[in-house]
């Protein structure tokens, strides 16, 4: 595989920030503005972040869909709904209920895919293990990305779990801090590649001072080009598409950051052809 073949593609970790007005979006914001539409113009999917919170309705996600019917191949990944990843109550009126409110994206052919983010404190354990492998029998035919966020699963016994069950390991950039996962460039060839960006606030990771604190960063040209090399390196090990995802959505950070990765991707590119 040539880096000509390599195929990216960026997004934004949701689309619903109050302090997106007058940074990302205009403001005021003229009649029937669609925030959703907006970004498709720009960008390539989005991270739905509302599904992890409550499941909506299929009349919603119908809605998704219609918002951004006239905008060829733009797509969605929806994050699993913390049942599934934190609670660890997975059952079957949670599957069905999710299933349900996924299947407009599906009949669409909007849904690129699951996300299953799991919490730092969910550590690599037997038990654990098989936790994850019961994602795919609640979603048999539909690409899943894992995300992990404590060192102890990068390990190879667990690349070959995900391997075997058809799930995508997730590459996530995050704060360094204690046995918090780095970032990495792997791949299990689940048929997609995905990056996650969260942002190095060391200060802020773990201080509980709410959301927009934790995901308030502003990556440097220098650390958007290492994350290219990563990117590039993941790509090379299939002919998948690399999804990658601005979660540092603090001020419009994320949009910022992933306008200037995509120049940064499109010159190392052009550079090795």
């Amino acid at each position: 595989m040539t880096d000509s073949d390599l195929s990216f593609r960026l997004g934004t970790a949701g689309w619903s920030y109050a302090d997106w007005q007058g940074t990302v979006y205009p403001r005021p914001e003229p009649p029937g503005f669609s925030p959703l539409r907006f970004l498709a113009e720009i960008f390539d999917f989005v991270e739905v972040n509302t599904t992890f919170y409550r499941i909506p309705s299929p009349r919603l996600t119908q809605g998704w869909v219609r918002q951004v019917r006239d905008v060829s191949g733009f797509m969605f990944w929806v994050k699993l709904n913390r049942g599934f990843t934190h609670d660890n109550s997975p059952d079957e009126s949670l599957n069905t209920a999710f299933n349900q409110a996924i299947q407009p994206l599906r009949e669409a052919g909007r849904l690129a895919g699951i996300l299953a983010q799991y919490p730092y404190s969910f550590h690599c354990t037997q038990t654990n293990l098989v936790g994850v492998g019961r994602l795919r029998e609640f979603f048999p035919d539909i690409p899943v990305a894992v995300e992990f966020r404590h060192r102890t699963w990068n390990r190879d016994a667990t690349l070959a779990f995900l391997r075997d069950h058809g799930l995508c390991w997730t590459n996530i950039d995050q704060p360094r801090i204690s046995r918090s996962l780095p970032l990495t460039s792997l791949s299990t060839r689940s048929g997609v590649e995905y990056i996650r960006l969260h942002g190095r606030n060391v200060s802020e990771w773990f201080s509980g001072s709410g959301r927009d604190a934790r995901y308030d960063y502003d990556y440097s040209v220098t650390e958007l080009k290492e994350i290219a090399r990563a990117a590039v390196r993941v790509g090379s090990f299939s002919k998948a598409p690399v999804f990658i995802s601005g979660n540092n959505h603090y001020k419009g950070q994320a949009v910022r950051n992933l306008k200037t990765l995509k120049q940064i991707l499109e010159a190392m590119v052009a550079q090795n052809q």
